[in-house]
């Protein structure tokens, strides 16, 4: 190699090989699928390949490929020769088979390396191509003839059915797989690499997928599916050889055949193709994404599901990250890109991350592979740059850890139950020593386990087998009687039960929730990089929150996601409301502000959630004050207009009902009735509709013009004086949902000045604000003409009826001899209802808390991808979760001469978790 390609091709052929390949994203979870074309317009060249190990069951086949209802090739591998000659006979006959072909090929490699190998250039000349085998799946302890019915009748069940699958193809040119979900006794823990990780990432970077380690994924499980063969190309392309299949030992996992299976889909979408996925109910339909049996783990509370695995239990062990405690990030790439950038800011170290990566692995060499202690990494990191601030940096790794690590209190209630009478000790794969471990740790999690066995100090690890079989030695029991809790299918589930313990307690982690849950695979990070913590925290605090209920409440997430208000607090706007003040705060210090004024009533959380974010933010607090300033559109209007000019502004946007609701809606109680006794009775009860009538209104109301004016003028006054006490001549920021920016152009008109205004949305209205002053929305700008669709704008009814006050709309102020007294309209929220608005409002805060307190101290930083962040909000609106006290939320809208307007309508999304 050094001599073709020379050092620089050499070093750079080696980072190529070395560098991970990103994982595809997700495909899109509400793509639907379009009618299969008719059977007579097919125009596919089609075959199937079946491998036949188990000849008792060619009747069952040829009985399948029988109903074939247009011409196909068939081709046959068989592992003996005798098998072969009954192949001919009983296939030659079979309807519509235009060629048949039989190799008799090694016992390797399965079904897939004569797939892939032997009839590599036959599939090739193909369009479509079938792939079956003879399953029985001995390794289970018993035939699965269930599993293999249930494959071949969903893909070969009738014509019909082979028919619209074919038809699919056909009709969309997308489609590059289609496989029936997972059979029943699939665990749904199954749906993650397992121990074909390391063989995944080979093939993955020969083939240029991406291998997410963590990652729940879709795969045929059984290996039996329709293909494009295009989609597939990829795989054949490889080159494989039936010899680098490994012989036929039983072997259940952890083969290259047992790799490609789990390629399949990986490989379909990287080219750009869709996998399509049939129901298990038989119903002739396709997904983007399989079931994978998720509700089974939410069909038992997890106390319930401990202590019914517990009973003939001695000893538990129970693994610590993920299982005993988690981060607030989510994945470990997040927490550690957040260390790295921690030491980049405070102890001026660059490209932490791969420095320490280097040192883990010089320290593991230096061992002879056994996992190297935190203190050990350090040591070889000093080695390796004797300039670097190593204890410093070890030092900050441990408090960091030990300041941002939460004790999973569901896991450990249910325990702390189940392990009554029995020992519980913890088993990880560690670089933390027990020591360390139970210094870092909250104390409720590092008090559970009695004794701690971390490979670190053990030389054992799970994923390899060595600690199942090494600790009975240390602890003198059977495996019969050792019951193990953990998060990793491979080393935590796979693995024990390989070894023969009782059946391990899964436990999902929080971040593989948003993989499996259908209803949260909206929420999965589209192209956040490790390095993107600021995400990495969104995400893992709102995956905790619901891996809690998944824990205590598992029917809050099946078959259903139901959001309390506390979950739509915590997880929808809490999240939305801290991007927009961290976003805010930059938008206030580029323009210059000195004080946000955050506009009643929508502004009422905001202020107090600015105050947490204050308080945690290094150097805000002299820099920038926020103040909660009253204001309404109402009370704004009335005290804009100084000339009869100015009048028509009051009677801007849209009104459908009579002229005094009007006058009342725009002026107030007391101006509209001093307004209305000089005008006439009928006048006041014809019926207004704007925009269309506003002149015409204005033209109506001349009698009233010189006492609208009078009243502008006194309300002017007191809004004025109110101004001077709040905001003075500082500049300031304006900070409101939004949308069109009236009270900022009413405020601007009154103070006779130019305002700055920062929103979450404005819509196409707001071009009304030029010449009163700059504004911007967060989330959307409908002033620009490709503005497009708003998530915000399509939930304006939902977000208004929580982000509202505990007091009712502002109305103006009055004099009192000693200066002015704010009025307030009639309550518009029910008693019944502020208490579930409260709770949302607290399920905010304690998110915005949450966030600050584990970004500390780079809450400065702060960024939210403002797209992802609206994606709870449209999950609400769309109805995609479930939250049915906003049933009975409703806004009150008189502004536009609605009324009370329910929050969320009945109108939902037809989307719906599989």
């Amino acid at each position: 190699m050094a001599k073709a390609l020379g050092p620089r091709g050499v070093v750079a052929r080696l980072r190529q090989a070395t560098t991970p390949v990103p994982a595809a994203p997700p495909p899109p979870n509400t793509y639907a699928f379009g009618p299969p074309a008719a059977l007579e317009a097919i125009q596919l060249e089609v075959g199937v390949m079946l491998h036949v190990f188990y000849a008792d069951l060619l009747d069952e086949f040829a009985q399948a490929l029988a109903a074939m209802p247009r011409p196909y090739t068939l081709l046959v591998s068989v592992t003996e020769r005798d098998t072969a000659a009954v192949v001919e006979r009983r296939f030659s006959g079979l309807p519509n088979l235009t060629r048949l072909r039989v190799e008799v090929v090694p016992n390797r490699g399965r079904d897939i390396a004569p797939f892939l190998t032997t009839f590599r250039d036959d599939i090739l000349a193909l369009d479509v191509v079938a792939h079956l085998h003879t399953k029985k799946s001995l390794y289970t302890g018993s035939v699965q003839d269930g599993w293999r019915r249930y494959l071949v009748h969903a893909l070969f069940g009738d014509a019909r059915r082979i028919g619209w699958q074919l038809g699919m193809f056909a009709a969309e040119p997308r489609l590059g797989l289609i496989y029936p979900d997972s059979y029943e006794s699939v665990p749904l823990w199954a749906h993650t690499w397992l121990s074909n990780l390391e063989k995944a990432r080979t093939l993955g970077h020969r083939l240029g997928v991406g291998v997410a380690a963590g990652s729940y994924l879709d795969f045929p499980a059984g290996s039996m599916f329709w293909a494009r063969v295009d989609a597939l190309r990829p795989l054949f392309d490889l080159g494989l050889e039936t010899n680098e299949f490994p012989d036929e030992q039983g072997q259940v996992d952890g083969t290259l055949q047992h790799a490609i299976e789990r390629l399949l889909v990986p490989v379909v979408r990287s080219r750009g193709y869709l996998a399509g996925v049939l129901p298990q109910g038989g119903t002739l339909t396709l997904a983007t994404e399989g079931d994978r049996n998720w509700r089974t783990y939410f069909e038992t509370p997890l106390g319930d599901r401990l202590r019914m695995a517990a009973i003939d239990a001695k000893l538990i062990t129970v693994d610590v990250f993920d299982t005993l405690a988690v981060r607030p990030f989510l994945s470990a790439d997040g927490a550690r890109a957040y260390l790295a950038r921690l030491a980049e800011a405070e102890l001026a170290v660059e490209d932490f991350v791969s420095l320490r990566e280097r040192a883990e692995s010089r320290a593991r060499s230096t061992l002879g592979g056994r996992d190297p202690t935190l203190r050990e990494i350090y040591a070889a990191l000093a080695a390796m740059d004797p300039e670097l601030p190593t204890e410093p940096l070890r030092i900050l790794e441990e408090t960091t850890e030990a300041r941002l690590l939460q004790a999973r209190e569901g896991v450990l209630d249910a325990l702390s139950a189940a392990a009554r009478g029995r020992r519980v000790a913890a088993l990880s794969d560690m670089y933390l020593d027990a020591s360390t471990l139970r210094a870092v740790l909250p104390s409720t999690a590092a008090s559970l386990p009695s004794t701690w066995y971390v490979s670190c100090e053990t030389g054992w690890r799970k994923d390899t087998g060595s600690a199942w079989t090494q600790l009975p030695k240390v602890e003198g029991l059977s495996n019969a009687r050792w019951l193990h809790v953990g998060d990793n299918e491979q080393s935590d589930v796979q693995v024990p039960q390989w070894h023969g313990l009782l059946t391990p307690v899964h436990i999902l982690r929080p971040g593989a929730l948003l993989d499996v849950v259908p209803g949260l695979r909206p929420l999965r990070p589209q192209g956040v990089g490790a390095g993107d913590w600021c995400e990495q925290l969104r995400l893992g605090l709102v995956a905790n929150h619901f891996a809690n209920l998944a824990d205590r409440t598992p029917h809050a997430l099946a078959p259903r996601v139901v959001v309390s208000p506390d979950s739509f607090g915590y997880c929808v706007l809490g999240p939305l409301v801290l991007d927009y003040l961290a976003w805010l705060v930059r938008v206030a210090t580029a323009r210059g502000a000195r004080r946000v004024l955050f506009l009643s009533r929508e502004g009422h959380l905001l202020h107090r959630a600015f105050g947490i974010l204050h308080a945690t933010t290094p150097g805000l607090s002299d820099a920038l004050q926020g103040h909660y300033l009253l204001a309404s559109r109402q009370a704004a209007g009335l005290a804009a207009p100084a000339t009869v000019e100015d009048l028509p502004d009051l009677f801007d946007g849209t009104y459908n009902g009579p002229l005094m609701g009007l006058l009342r809606a725009r002026l107030g109680a007391k101006a509209a009735e001093e307004t209305a006794s000089l005008l006439a009775p009928r006048v006041l009860e014809q019926e207004i509709f704007l925009p269309e009538m506003h002149a015409e209104v204005v033209e109506m109301l001349s009698p009233a013009h010189a006492t609208l004016l009078r009243l502008s003028a006194e309300a002017r006054a007191a809004y004025r004086d109110y101004w001077q006490r709040e905001a003075g001549a500082e500049p300031v920021l304006l900070a409101d949902i939004g949308y069109s920016g009236t009270i900022q152009r009413h405020l601007a008109k009154m103070l006779g000045r130019p305002l700055d205004g920062a929103y979450f949305a404005l819509n196409a209205r707001a071009a009304s604000l030029h010449g009163y002053g700059w504004a911007a929305g967060r989330y959307h700008d409908g002033r620009h003409p490709d503005a497009g669709p708003s998530t915000i704008l399509r939930n304006d009814l939902l977000l208004e009826s929580v982000l509202t006050a505990p007091h009712p709309q502002f109305a103006g102020f009055v004099a009192d001899g000693a200066g002015y007294l704010p009025q307030h309209a009639a309550p518009d929220v029910a008693p019944e209802q502020w208490p579930i608005i409260a709770q949302t409002h607290e399920g905010a805060l304690r998110f915005v808390r949450d966030a600050c307190t584990c970004a500390a101290p780079l809450v400065a930083e702060l960024e939210f991808d403002a797209e992802a962040v609206q994606i709870p909000l449209d999950c609400v609106g769309s109805g995609l979760w479930d939250a049915p006290w906003l049933h009975g939320l409703e806004v009150e809208d008189a502004f536009t001469g609605r009324g009370r307007v329910a929050a969320q309508s009945d109108t939902r999304s037809s989307f719906r978790p599989s």
